[in-house]
């Protein structure tokens, strides 16, 4: 719970700063290559390509902390450990605010992949394939102009092995070049 207030207070922070005047930002025109991290689900290091003004690709290598028991159910085991995460995605991405700062929402389309291990003393490894729809916010600065912070959620479903729901939510920052 703690989490998602962060999550909604970051997002109005970032919403308050688009609201402002002046020049534009250069993220997504003169600098179309990013990278940066994301805190939350999952936790990774990302990158970011933009290939016109309104669509990019989104990737990225995340670990994070569930771990899975010999029957591949998850439960929380705060370990680095848990899991290795790849994912790949198609965003459509347009502008909210266009003034000093600019503010965007974005969709897309992709997937992800998910390796872990069952834990200590098993030999059992695991695998999911999961289809996303990433939904976000990303802001850009006059100064810094290139930094994009940004909000996403997204709902996935797991396809492989058993079918099974599940909503990734991160915070992230992503230096352009």
């Amino acid at each position: 719970m703690q989490r998602l207030v962060l999550l909604i207070s970051a997002a109005a922070a970032i919403v308050a700063v688009g609201a402002s005047r002046a020049q534009a930002t250069e993220v997504g025109t003169s600098r179309t290559f990013g990278v940066g991290f994301q805190l939350g689900e999952p936790t990774a290091i990302t990158a970011k390509v933009f290939v016109t003004s309104t669509s990019a690709y989104d990737f990225g290598v995340g670990f994070g902390g569930w771990c899975y028991d010999g029957n591949g159910h998850n439960y929380a085991c705060d370990s680095l450990q848990g899991y290795l995460s790849l994912h790949a995605d198609y965003l459509y991405q347009e502008n909210i605010v266009n003034r000093t700062n600019r503010l965007d929402w974005y969709a897309g389309f992709g997937g992800r992949v998910v390796l872990w291990n069952y834990g200590p003393g098993s030999s059992a490894d695991g695998v999911a394939l999961l289809a996303r729809v990433p939904i976000g916010i990303a802001a850009a600065f006059r100064r810094p102009s290139f930094l994009e912070p940004y909000l996403e959620v997204a709902p996935a479903l797991r396809v492989f092995p058993p079918l099974w729901f599940t909503i990734d939510v991160a915070l992230g920052v992503r230096a352009f070049f």
